[in-house]
């Protein structure tokens, strides 16, 4: 329940996270795009809201003045240049805009346009003076062409486009440049121009061009010195700016607000989160997720790709906005992509956090583990020759490399001085490995030799006597184990054999059968004849668990239904239950539990669990008894309450004279359960127990018997099985 509760916890935690970190991104934008709104303090005349639609009037003026230079050079005119200029002076008049402006030509000062005079000019607000030039006939120098003359091609002609066609200039017919080079090589004259700025080079036959002398090229340089009108007259841009600035001072405090409390917010459960990412509760260990094991560049390139996706579905969504403002299906797909996004980021986040914590950020990557792919093949490529082979390797590159490093005198002793220290290295683990080769031999197996940055081969004989090592500890402690249990055996059973066993039921049979009327003197033979009787169980559990150990026992397996005889052994036992105050539930399912098995030691292990339910289960519980078939095998399942704390381990109850109460004031010998499962073993079965507090549970599981073969079919049925179709008889 807790762990579940700190999982809620958690998810809640990140949901608010996601939450405040998307209003804090959307208030901070908003405050990013009002960002010199912010320090005007109420003045929209120095705010950023009027510098959009100011700069939207200049660019209106000055492609107004380009079409009216234009026109007044002589330029035809088309329609839609017509049609753009009239709608250009209509919109930039005094009476349809807030936008003041004069427009004089710069070497003369002249006004050639304007919507306001100086007076009202210099008493707007917003003044600003900018030059700007416009010209005209680029787009004819553009279409100028020279081709070989038609006649001989040997010189070429000039076409030249004006705006009343095209015309073409012979340099040989009526030559208009008299510069060049005679035969002495005396240079010609300065070179005069056409009116269209070109000048023929016969020498190298070549128009050169020079733009100031073309006239087709009109070009002019323009002041406009504009403002806005203090105060606002006209319905325009500007009007709309100033309602939008006055709102947004309206809100500028419960939104910068709204953003301070929602990226505080953001950041702290951020680093909540970041702090217990990967963390198992309760231990603080780190536990990495299949998403903190993918790799991190895929992880990267999925959010970059949801990112991209993302853009592209808001893209409907920003135009709906520009085109018609916010409405509520706009708002919940904005919020819906939001939530995507701000969940995609803090996945990153988290799983970046992780990989920190559990270093393994850069072993996440995928560069990281073909690079590190790449070195096991290299290192490991080596491992794999015989040793003679990698000797006489490293012979020869040690010779290259002194070959390489010869001509080089200062290199000299930085290769030698790294192969004596990859020399010194080797002998050093090769003495680390002699050490402990004689603590090993000294009786110290539990030396353990460190083979971390081991030479390969070195590393593996290190690890091999370490291998060598454990295997003697647990030799040492089978061998310990196995005096100990021999010395409490010994211990034991001189306790209990203090007296010649069989006088003591001697005498204790003429006792009974004397004419004795004293009652206590009977409790007293009673109490002689149940001892004496329990003394003889001792001792013949004894030899059987020795034989049923050592396997000298005869088995004699044979087809049995484990069901059938469980069942028996319930109807036996079942006036030792109600004494003991026990309920045994027994229902298996139907089906076949036959299995191969000894009936005489079967019976004797299923005896020696009931019996242990009867002296240790509690009162007034159930025992459950099932038999499931399964894999092959018929599988008995024993489980009970006990009577007493189970405070030792199920493989130490299963050692002989090991009791499940420590008193020892039970009739148990403490061999049943090792009886049990040394007649188990010997029969093929497994048994093995388990302890879960104070359920004890047995498990007895037989292997089950093959199918039985069919019936012998009777002689008198052959005729009609030789006449039976073949399909029936391949079904049988």
């Amino acid at each position: 329940m807790k762990r579940s509760g700190g999982g809620a916890a958690r998810r809640l935690m990140a949901a608010v996270c996601v939450v405040c970190g998307i209003l804090a991104f959307w208030s901070g934008m908003l405050l990013l795009s009002h960002w010199d709104d912010l320090w005007s303090a109420g003045d929209f005349y120095q705010s950023g809201s009027i510098v959009y639609p100011f700069i939207r009037c200049r660019h209106c003026v000055q492609e107004a003045m380009e079409l009216r230079m234009t026109q007044s050079w002589g330029a035809e005119e088309d329609y839609l240049q017509h049609t753009r200029l009239e709608k250009l002076e209509a919109g930039l008049a005094a009476e349809e805009t807030n936008y003041r402006f004069l427009v004089r030509d710069e070497a003369s000062g002249q006004v050639l346009w304007g919507n306001t005079d100086e007076a009202a000019l210099d008493q707007a607000a917003a003044r600003e003076t900018m030059r700007f030039s416009v010209s005209w006939g680029e787009q004819l120098r553009a279409q100028d062409e020279t081709v070989w003359n038609s006649d001989d091609w040997s010189y070429k002609v000039l076409h030249v486009y004006t705006p009343e066609g095209m015309v073409v200039i012979d340099p040989m017919a009526g030559q208009t440049n008299t510069g060049g080079a005679d035969a002495s090589g005396t240079e010609y004259a300065e070179r005069p121009y056409n009116q269209y700025g070109y000048a023929y080079l016969p020498e190298e036959d070549l128009w050169q061009y020079d733009s100031g002398q073309d006239t087709r090229i009109h070009q002019a340089g323009l002041v406009l010195e504009s403002g806005v009108a203090v105060p606002l007259t006209v319905e325009d841009d500007f009007m709309e700016a100033m309602g939008d600035y006055q709102a947004f001072q309206t809100w500028l405090t419960p939104v910068t607000l709204l953003f301070l409390a929602a990226a505080s917010m953001a950041l702290f459960l951020l680093t909540r989160l970041c702090t217990r990412a990967g963390r198992r509760r309760g231990s603080g260990e780190i536990v990495l997720s299949w998403w903190d094991r993918f790799p991190y560049e895929l992880c990267l390139s999925s959010g970059v790709l949801l990112f991209a996706v993302l853009l592209r579905a808001g893209d409907p969504i920003a135009y709906t906005i520009n085109q018609s403002g916010f409405s509520l299906r706009v708002l919940v797909g904005l919020g819906l992509l939001s939530l995507v996004g701000g969940w995609a980021v803090l996945s990153l986040l988290l799983t970046t956090a992780v990989r920190l914590k559990s270093h393994t950020l850069l072993r996440s990557t995928l560069c990281w583990q073909a690079g590190a792919w790449v070195i096991r093949q290299c290192r490991s490529l080596p491992s794999r020759w015989p040793m003679e082979r990698r000797t006489v390797c490293l012979f020869l590159l040690y010779l290259l490399g002194t070959a390489i490093t010869t001509p080089t005198i200062i290199l000299i002793p930085v290769y030698q001085g790294f192969v004596l220290w990859r020399l010194c290295r080797w002998v050093h683990q090769w003495k680390s490995i002699r050490a402990a080769t004689g603590a090993i031999l000294g009786g110290t197996p539990e030396v353990q030799i460190d083979t971390t940055g081991m030479y390969h081969d070195l590393r593996e004989h290190a690890e091999q006597l370490n291998d060598l090592g454990a295997a003697i500890n647990n030799a040492v402690d089978e061998r310990l184990k196995s005096e100990r249990f021999r010395a409490e055996l010994i211990t034991n059973v001189s306790h209990d054999l203090k007296t010649p066993l069989t006088s003591i039921i001697n005498y204790v049979d003429l006792l009974k059968k004397t004419d004795i009327q004293d009652p206590r003197a009977l409790e007293y033979i009673g109490v002689l004849d149940r001892k004496s009787q329990r003394l003889k169980k001792l001792t013949e559990d004894l030899v059987e668990a020795s034989k049923a150990s050592t396997g000298t026992l005869p088995v004699n397996l044979e087809r049995l239904d484990f069901a059938q005889l469980l069942t028996q052994a319930m109807g036996e036992y079942e006036e030792k239950f109600q004494l003991s105050g026990l309920t045994p539930i027994l229902d298996p399912a139907e089906g076949d539990y036959s299995i191969l098995a000894d009936g005489r030691h079967l019976w004797r292990v299923i005896d020696n669990l009931l019996g242990n339910c009867c002296k240790y289960a509690l009162p007034g519980t159930r025992v459950y008894l099932d038999l499931v078939r399964w894999d092959g095998r018929v599988t008995l399942t024993v489980k009970n309450i006990s009577r007493n704390p189970l405070n030792i381990p199920a493989e130490q109850l299963m050692e002989r004279f090991v009791r499940g109460e420590a008193a020892r004031t039970t009739e148990g010998s403490g061999l049943g359960l090792s009886i049990a499962r040394s007649l188990t073993e010997l029969q093929g079965g497994m048994f093995r127990l388990a302890i879960d507090g104070d359920l004890f549970k047995a498990v007895v599981s037989m292997p089950a018997a093959p199918a039985a073969p069919p019936p012998p079919v009777p002689p008198s049925a052959s005729p009609a099985r030789e006449e039976a179709d073949p399909a029936e008889e391949l079904s049988f």
